[in-house]
């Protein structure tokens, strides 16, 4: 598909195991590489739609696509890690629902996988279309489940 885009580069695809397995597709660009991850990684997101779109074609099982351009998504899901992590802290430490900045769809996705694991926090999407951004609250104490 990337020679059809008269893209030169590589591409590595690495299996992550889970309840539904990850296909991360890594690829590596010479030059030009923006036009494939576009402004906020739009085009990447749509890469992504594509290529998941072909393979649901081949394949019948559930998995999940990620495809990654020179580490964009790599470097994007690492600052995705560190702006909850603070959202989680000032939310625990003040015991308040702290707001993210609107964000795209995909990009919610990664927060909400990524908070997820923490038990004492709830995430909720909130707003409409491009204002669209993710609640972080702490959990009430009952509502908490136990962590042995």
């Amino acid at each position: 598909m990337l020679r059809k885009m008269d893209f030169i580069g590589t591409v590595e695809v690495i299996v992550e195991e889970g309840e539904v397995p990850t296909f991360w597709c890594a690829l590596s660009i010479d030059k030009d590489q923006h036009f494939l991850i576009g402004q906020y990684g739009v085009n990447l997101e749509a890469l992504r739609y594509v290529v998941r779109a072909l393979f649901r074609k081949r394949v019948a099982d559930r998995v999940n696509i990620a495809v990654d351009v020179n580490g964009y998504l790599r470097d994007k899901r690492e600052l995705l890690h560190r702006d909850a992590d603070k959202a989680a802290q000032e939310a625990l430490e003040n015991n308040i629902s702290v707001a993210l900045r609107p964000m795209p769809g995909y990009e919610r996705k990664i927060v909400h996988a990524y908070l997820a694991q923490n038990p004492r926090l709830s995430t909720e999407s909130v707003g409409t279309g491009a204002e669209r951004k993710i609640m972080v609250s702490p959990r009430p104490a009952a509502d908490a489940p136990e962590v042995l």
